[in-house]
């Protein structure tokens, strides 16, 4: 989607931090998924402990920086881009919670957090970055990666994925991979069509059966002609009972803490 933190800052002063009318008076998809309460989805389900500090790693627009504020205590935005930030302030301003802190895991200095959550943001070298927001929970903490998977069925029909793109192993490798030995609790979700703006939220307890995605839209973003007919695909992956393979996207929970 490219950086349009200027252009939705524009947005939010032109319509008065109204995103509703500004994507019905500006309907292009970059302000979609910049601006949809949509977004929200892919946590919005999520059962906070109610006082937690929560460290957003990332923020880009704010899209979901809105949904913690009202969930936890407190709020840190870390994020390297000052024009982020500045939007993302512009949007919550109403938020007493939220501190907005320019920087990168790499560099930042603050304490720790009940909630690390990396939901498009991860990038190289994964394992380090992974470690770092480990090293930022407190003891029992929740770090959440969302992430595109490689093998996902979107970007096999054109659909550029993030930088970050992983198949599941690879990142429960990142995710449970400890030179201690403690692999701690991991849940996987799958979030459809994908993590950005989910519809509908899979499970390893509830997965999708033959006919359930036959007729959905997938995708908002596919290309205009593909060569393939999606729900076919997903009938025989269903079917296959290999639908985590071909997900979209990843919704990783991780919890230092482990089930005897």
């Amino acid at each position: 989607m490219g950086n349009i933190s200027s252009e939705v800052k524009d947005l939010l002063i032109k319509y008065h931090g109204d995103t509703k009318l500004a994507m019905k008076e500006e309907p292009e998809l970059k302000y979609f998924l910049a601006l949809s309460v949509t977004r929200e989805n892919v946590l919005e389900w999520f059962e906070f402990k109610e006082g937690a500090s929560l460290l957003e790693v990332g923020s880009g627009c704010g899209a979901l920086t809105g949904l913690y504020s009202r969930r936890v205590k407190e709020v840190t935005v870390l994020d390297e881009d000052s024009e982020d930030l500045e939007v993302n302030r512009l949007r919550h301003e109403a938020c007493g919670n939220i501190c907005y802190v320019k920087g990168s895991l790499d560099t930042y200095e603050g304490g720790l957090f009940d909630y690390v959550v990396m939901a498009g943001s991860l990038k190289m070298p994964y394992e380090a970055q992974i470690n770092r927001a480990k090293s930022l929970l407190k003891p029992g903490g929740t770090l959440i990666v969302a992430v595109d998977n490689r093998l996902g069925l979107k970007y096999k029909s054109g659909v550029k994925p993030d930088e970050a793109c992983l198949l599941k192993n690879e990142l429960t490798e990142l995710l449970c991979g400890s030179s201690d030995g403690k692999t701690g609790t991991l849940t996987y979700y799958y979030p459809m069509p994908d993590y950005r703006l989910p519809v509908t939220i899979y499970s390893d307890e509830h997965l999708p059966v033959k006919g359930e995605l036959a007729h959905a839209v997938l995708a908002y973003d596919y290309p205009e002609y593909i060569r393939f007919d999606p729900g076919k695909f997903y009938d025989e992956i269903c079917e296959a009972g290999v639908f985590e393979t071909f997900a979209n996207s990843f919704l990783a929970i991780w919890s230092s803490y482990e089930e005897d």
